[in-house]
């Protein structure tokens, strides 16, 4: 693909003119390349093929009988989609993934997995045991009407079936329809399905998928922005919008996760494949004949020659195109004062995603653009019914084929623009550990567009936060914020992850602004300047200055060699990586050496609070448990913000840690114990708030759970 780009930027570098004259103009030159490149990447076309479905089996076999479940049903799950829909090898892969949900006590999925199984050319010999995982699924999700009924339909098949073994079947028919019932899992099946929450004081009439406490602005010197209309507090649910479109992001291997739906991205286990590709899987048939309907007719040959890996942000630029076509593109021709009256359309929004900026004009290198709108054109040209289908509409905008191609492509090209400077990477939780009770880990799984949500402006140090449920952004603030301020996102160029001069470099490459946030307004506020050491003279900050030995006080203005400081820190440093038996000595003397050196929020000090904090873990020892914490706590305020999410879960471990010391009767040492109780109270109380700006309400109820298992025991 680079090679391909770099045949053609020398020519097409820079957008002077109207972008769909300019694509029309690419569009007849030579494209000798670009046929050549697709029609390469359809040489190595992945196709269904049962004898690889069989090798995937195997080694799913493989894994179950090591006990990998999670990796077993990953390959069943490939098996599916390489075999042919309904075949043979599609029911087996179906049945050896049946097992697999029962072993962990995925009861509806593998109640789902063997309906399919039935629908397909599934051996009749094998059927009777997937029939008693049926009955043993109905029994442990306690449904006993279901359960006979099953049984009934089990001894009816193996009455009318030359069933090798039905001795064997019917006994242990017979075995579960005695048994007493099984309490219900069923209730823990409900709470994993993810609710979207709504607005407590109703949505915005005026701004679609937006809180009432919020309204748009539009000025020359901020563009359309978003304000508070009342004063908000932390918490406060902003946005709650759904992707007007989104396009799965593949991992290296050119595959998208097994675990999401290609359609909707929920989180799936027995999933259904495409009837055609190997790369898509849904939650169930009605969703995957949805997506057939909505784009995936037009996108699947591609899939199967896996040329929208290549494409990249290509990708959901074309499938915005195909969600214009429903409307034949309509458009506003209105002024951006206009949108503030109002901005938003659920049944179709493509005439307000077509609002947002591109800054193509401002673009030095277009050639990329220009040429993946080509690429997708070609496609759609040599490889799909797409243009014959689209002059057949009532809505379509272009009488000729030659006219409708060049307008598509400069569409095309318009959509990949708008996506690199307003599209969002959709991002799941994950645990790192099955120890864990908050998942620790994003996943990133799709590049969506929010256009409600896109109006917001960047600052490095944002006051909302977001996370994701299945397809739809969940916006909340992020502290309290004053009427009429400006509420402002982050364009993942924060402060705590890049220096001003990086911050501002990646605001004008990607988006062409310079960056004035309260941050970048104010060296002051950097994050470095926390990493200062303390003045003798007025104990003002004397910040580090790399690559040099000299640095100002910047209160008094004192000049001063840091060499002294650095190697009394060093020092410091030194008992922390001793071995000794008195590790309290050494952490409390490197702590004391650092409070006379340090400015109080360095970073240096985090690690040795952290250790005191968990050496009196370990001795079972609250009082001084609480107090390193809290110490702790205050410097990474200091640096991540009060709201951070790593304090969220830091808060809710410690007090637990605590409240665990407590209960093992170690609380000799503390001198008001009901005071210390309301302490933890609180820490727990500031857990709960902080979390619930970066988890969905499903995660969050863990926490309740737990605790209220703690305060019974």
């Amino acid at each position: 693909m680079d090679c391909l780009v770099a045949n053609y930027t020398e020519i097409f570098k820079k957008i002077d003119g109207n972008v769909f004259e300019v694509f029309a103009k690419f569009y007849d030159t030579d494209l000798t390349p670009i046929k050549l490149w697709l029609e390469n990447q359809f040489k190595k076309k992945v196709v269904k093929n049962n004898a690889v479905s069989t090798l995937h089996r195997r080694e799913g076999n493989a894994f179950y009988a090591k006990k990998d479940l999670v990796k077993s049903l990953e390959f069943y799950t490939k098996s599916l989609c390489y075999a042919t829909p309904y075949s043979k090898e599609y029911g087996l892969a179906l049945a050896n993934r049946s097992a697999v949900s029962f072993e962990m006590k995925e009861f509806h999925n593998c109640l789902k997995d063997i309906e399919l199984c039935f629908k397909t050319n599934y051996p009749t010999d094998l059927k009777p045991k997937i029939y008693i995982r049926k009955a043993e699924c109905y029994f442990e999700l306690n449904e006993r009407e279901s359960l006979n009924k099953c049984i009934s339909e089990v001894f009816n098949f193996l009455e009318s079936e030359n069933i090798p073994d039905k001795e064997k079947f019917t006994m242990r028919l017979n075995h579960i329809e005695k048994l007493e019932s099984s309490p219900s899992n069923l209730e823990n099946y409900q709470d994993n399905i993810p609710e979207i929450p709504e607005f407590p004081d109703g949505e915005n009439n005026c701004l679609t998928y937006a809180s009432n406490k919020v309204k748009m602005r539009y000025n020359k010197d901020s563009g359309r922005h978003i304000i508070a209309s009342t004063n908000i507090r932390r918490g406060d649910i902003l946005f709650v919008e759904k992707a007007f479109i989104f396009a799965p992001v593949f991992k290296e291997n050119k595959e998208f996760y097994s675990f999401k739906c290609y359609n909707c991205l929920k989180d799936i286990i027995s999933s259904v494949p495409c009837k055609y590709c190997t790369i898509c899987v849904y939650c169930d048939e009605n969703c995957r004949d949805l997506s057939w309907k909505n784009c995936h007719r037009w996108e699947c040959y591609g899939m199967q020659a896996n040329i929208w890996f290549d494409l990249g942000i290509a990708f959901p630029a074309f499938k915005a195109m195909l969600q214009g076509t429903l409307s034949g593109f309509r458009t506003l021709e209105c002024s951006f004062e206009d949108d503030v009256k109002c901005f938003g359309d659920k049944e179709d929004n493509y005439r307000y995603f077509n609002r947002l900026l591109s800054n193509i004009y401002k673009n030095k290198n277009v050639a990329p653009y220009i040429v993946m709108a080509a690429i997708v054109i070609s496609y759609l040209e040599k490889y799909t019914d797409f243009f014959t289908w689209f002059l057949k509409q009532s809505n379509c905008p272009k009488k000729d084929l030659d006219s409708l191609i060049k307008y598509i492509g400069g569409l095309i090209t318009k959509h990949i623009a708008q996506l690199a400077c307003n599209s969002s990477t959709i991002e799941h939780w994950s645990c790192s550990s099955s120890d864990l009770l908050f998942p620790d880990v994003l996943i990133t799984i799709a590049c969506g567009i929010f256009p409600s949500v896109s109006i917001m402006n960047h600052s490095c140090r944002p006051n909302v936060t977001n996370y994701f449920i299945c397809d739809t952004i969940v916006v909340k603030a992020l502290e309290d914020i004053p009427q009429n301020e400006e509420i402002f996102n982050c364009y993942g160029i924060d402060y705590r992850g890049m220096v001003r001069e990086q911050r501002q470099y990646a605001c004008r490459k990607l988006y062409h602004f310079e960056c004035k946030c309260v941050i970048c307004s104010d060296p002051a506020h950097e994050l470095d300047m926390l990493d200062s050491y303390l003045c003798p003279k007025c104990k003002g900050m004397v910040p580090e200055i790399n690559n040099t030995g000299l640095s100002f006080c910047i209160n008094c203005g004192e000049k001063y060699d840091l060499k002294p400081f650095r190697k009394i820190n060093n020092e410091a440093q030194k008992y922390l990586e001793t071995d000794s038996t008195n590790q309290l000595e050494l952490l409390i003397k490197s702590l004391k050496i650092r409070e006379k050196i340090l400015y109080k929020h360095h970073k240096d000090f985090e690690e040795v609070y952290y250790r005191l904090y968990s050496f009196y873990v370990d001795h079972g020892d609250a009082e001084n448990m609480f107090k390193y914490f809290h110490l702790w706590l205050e410097n990474e305020k200091a640096r991540r913000g009060n709201n951070s999410r790593g304090i969220g879960t830091k808060l809710y471990e410690a007090a637990l840690a605590i409240l665990h010391c407590l209960q093992n009767g170690q609380h000799k040492n503390c001198t008001n114990l009901k005071a210390f109780l309301r302490n933890v109270e609180y820490m727990i109380k500031e857990a709960k708030v902080i979390l619930n700006l970066y988890y969905p309400t499903y995660i969050t109820s863990r926490l309740n759970k737990k605790i209220q298992f703690i305060s019974t025991k």
